[in-house]
């Protein structure tokens, strides 16, 4: 069972037999859009990490993949080391 927060919250289940015959289940890539719609913005403060920005931003700390869909970067934990920094925040719900 996924959460309906969860990041694969609309990836389909898939099935696999292995060579024994076992079914296997696993979940669909999640493909991250190349353009974002971006619904707002927060400013990054001292301190920050992504969790407590998605906080603020969401009401919810597990929602960090939100705010790093919405900025890529080839490195996404470094998203919060900048105060001042505006990053992007996704629409609730766009996944």
């Amino acid at each position: 069972m996924i959460d309906r927060n969860s990041r694969y919250a609309k990836s389909a289940v898939l099935h696999l037999t292995d060579a024994e015959g076992r079914e296997i289940a696993y979940l669909d890539r999640r493909i991250i859009p190349d353009s974002p719609r971006i619904a707002a913005r927060i400013a990054v403060e001292d301190g920050d990490r992504l969790d407590l920005i998605a906080h603020r931003a969401y009401g919810d700390a597990r929602q960090s993949w939100r705010v790093m869909d919405a900025n890529p970067d080839p490195e996404p934990l470094t998203l919060a080391d900048t105060p001042g920094r505006r990053l992007g925040l996704t629409q609730p719900g766009e996944a």
